[in-house]
């Protein structure tokens, strides 16, 4: 369920940015990452007084602010810009993917896309970027809080908590959204890719409000005891669940008097669809994750991260040459295909790629390759590239190890039987003198055994051998 805050409403076209562009943010090592995280929790311990979630949504719109301000500035002053990454593995993520409240602020599915999220980052990014709701609450003035801003920075605090164990490896940060500029930069900077964007954005909801007009079907009602609101049905590529509410907030747009007056439920018109222009509710958070992504990809070197296939083929008609990665289709195909993998704590696989980062550099390498000579990221493909691929390399392995585990255990078993015959012959000749080690080393024990440890340092060389294989990483993984 989508909520429709105060700002939204108004159901105004949004234009693109002018005079700000984001700036992403990376932690300078572990030391600034713990610095910030205690920081942090610190902050929410102290103004929360004990019950943070209390707090925020009995607290005057005042106060709320100035948390949401104090724990934007916090995130700006302990991360700072990043050199050029590899933007094969450096990502700024949807606002869906950053736990967010579009295009469904259930709080089961905002921590379905953010287990999505962890999973993508654990087993494949350098970095990914998420979107900040405590600066997307600070730009807003005190007079602008809601009840939709105070569960967003719930949901902001309750994600933090379930991503701190990333933020501590540096692997997911947050992204700062707006950056001043002089005036030169401002003009030869921002203004050009401003207008790029712009036009772009005026293109795309054309095209996105011509399609969903013929595809949706929206209509007005009021529940009880919740207000007003939209239900919105329609394909499930661009609406999850095929169905979206939109429960509106004070202060009310002047044509839902109107709407209130009609027999409800009430299915609007097309011409009502686009006169109250509904379907931006739909559209300006797509074309609004968009354009962040673009901004961070012309400032940063950031890919695009989405986990919607459908936004991802809007993304494409950007005619933007950055790389773009879809977390649901790797997801799926890890659960398909790999599910012992995908099932696995999140904190192991970080402690196994500290471990094995060569392995893990390499298996990445070999799947981007893959990825790319695909060129799709589409969730056939994926699927297709690990089942084809990807499951018969590991099962290689996997019958290599087997193989070798069998041939040392018939060694082992022969030398100990020997060992053991030769032994069990002097204690039925009573040959057995005081010192027992020596009797054992003359007939041949004290070889047996020594033969069996080499056998089993020999297995374990061998073993080693698995490392060769471009995907040792996931089966070290599988263990």
């Amino acid at each position: 369920m989508t909520v429709l805050s105060a700002d939204d409403a108004s159901l105004i076209r949004p234009t693109a940015l002018t005079t700000i562009a984001p700036i992403t943010a990376g932690v300078k090592s572990k030391e600034n990452r713990m610095d910030f995280i205690e920081e942090f929790e610190t902050s929410i311990k102290l103004w929360g007084d004990g019950d943070i979630i209390e707090s925020l949504s009995s607290s005057e719109a005042d106060d709320v602010f100035e948390f949401a301000e104090t724990m934007a500035l916090i995130t700006r002053y302990h991360f700072n810009q990043n050199q050029q990454p590899n933007e094969n593995f450096s990502f700024i993520a949807n606002s869906s993917l950053s736990g967010g409240r579009h295009p469904c602020s259930y709080p089961e599915c905002r921590l379905r896309k953010l287990d999505q999220l962890v999973s993508f980052a654990s087993l494949y990014a350098d970095e990914v970027y998420i979107q900040n709701p405590f600066e997307q609450v600070m730009l807003k003035s005190s007079e602008n809080i809601n009840e939709v801003s105070r569960q967003e920075l719930t949901h902001g605090i309750l994600n933090f908590f379930r991503l701190k164990p990333l933020i501590e490896k540096g692997i997911i940060k947050y992204a700062q959204n707006t950056v001043s500029l002089c005036q030169h930069h401002k003009d030869t900077l921002a203004n050009p890719i401003s207008k790029n964007i712009e036009q772009k954005e005026d293109k795309l909801y054309e095209l996105l409000h011509e399609y969903l007009i013929n595809k949706c079907a929206i209509y007005f009602d009021i529940g009880k005891g919740a207000g007003p609101f939209f239900k919105i049905e329609g394909p499930k590529s661009l609406i999850d669940h095929g169905v979206m509410y939109f429960h509106l907030y004070e202060p009310l747009p002047d044509f839902v008097e109107s709407l209130k007056a009609k027999k409800l439920p009430y299915k609007l018109s097309q011409k009502e669809i686009a006169d109250y222009n509904i379907l931006s509710l739909i559209i300006s958070p797509i074309l609004r994750d968009l354009s962040n992504q673009e901004w961070h990809s012309a400032f940063h070197g950031t890919s695009y991260l989405c986990d919607n296939e459908a936004q991802m083929k809007i993304a494409s008609q950007l005619n933007n040459p950055v790389y773009k990665a879809n977390s649901s289709s790797f997801e799926k195909a890890m659960k398909h295909y790999l599910p012992t993998i995908h099932s696995k704590d999140y904190n192991a696989i970080v402690k196994l790629r500290e471990r094995e980062s060569e392995a893990f550099a390499v298996y990445r390498d070999k799947i981007n390759s893959m990825i790319k000579k695909q060129k799709n990221w589409s969730e056939v493909e994926v699927s297709e590239m690990f089942r084809d691929q990807v499951l018969p390399e590991i099962n290689i392995i996997e019958k290599k190890v087997k193989d070798w585990k069998s041939k040392s255990r018939e060694s082992l078993k022969e030398k100990v039987i020997f060992g053991s015959g030769a032994i069990s012959v002097g204690l039925y000749a009573g040959l057995l003198p005081p010192n027992i080690g020596q009797i054992i080393a003359a007939i041949g024990g004290g070889t047996a055994v020594v033969g069996a440890m080499m056998d089993y340092n020999k297995t374990l060389k061998e073993k080693e051998e698995a490392r060769s294989n471009d995907f040792y990483f996931l089966w070290q993984a599988k263990q």
